[in-house]
């Protein structure tokens, strides 16, 4: 993640994100990016129903790189920065640290804002562009 400081989300890591073998099961990873996207909301003033939230939006691709495994309850930090900024999507990319500082996960999440009647693709508002454009990798 080069060229911007990206929002950072601390999270916890329960026991029920653990696995049978004691490693967090893939699933969980994608939730970490998640929560950090609606962190980056909600450290914005920005929840869903609340005006400045382009909502709805749809997740329509998700990409993670395990890297390391988690194997204990711990806190860790989750990077989110956005990697592009189109007309009618974004993709954020995410990073995963530890709570020893090493990279146990990256990826991608991709969003395209509907029209909540016809479903179709429609632009970002100029507020929420200006929202993204500080995360911005570019």
């Amino acid at each position: 993640m080069e060229n911007s400081t990206p929002f950072v989300s601390r999270q916890r890591i329960y026991f029920d994100m653990l696995d049978s073998l004691g490693v967090m099961h893939n699933s969980r990873y994608l939730l970490l990016f998640e929560r950090a996207r609606f962190d980056l909301w909600y450290a914005n003033g920005l929840a869903i129903g609340t005006e400045g939230l382009d909502f709805p939006y749809y997740v329509v691709r998700n990409e993670v790189n395990y890297r390391a495994p988690i194997t204990r309850l711990q806190e860790v930090t989750v990077e989110v920065i956005v990697e592009h900024l189109g007309t009618t999507s974004v993709i954020l990319a995410h990073q995963v640290c530890d709570d020893q500082g090493v990279c146990v996960a990256d990826g991608k999440t991709v969003l395209v804002r509907v029209d909540p009647e016809t479903q179709r693709p429609v632009a970002w508002s100029e507020g929420f562009r200006a929202l993204l454009s500080r995360y911005h990798a570019g």
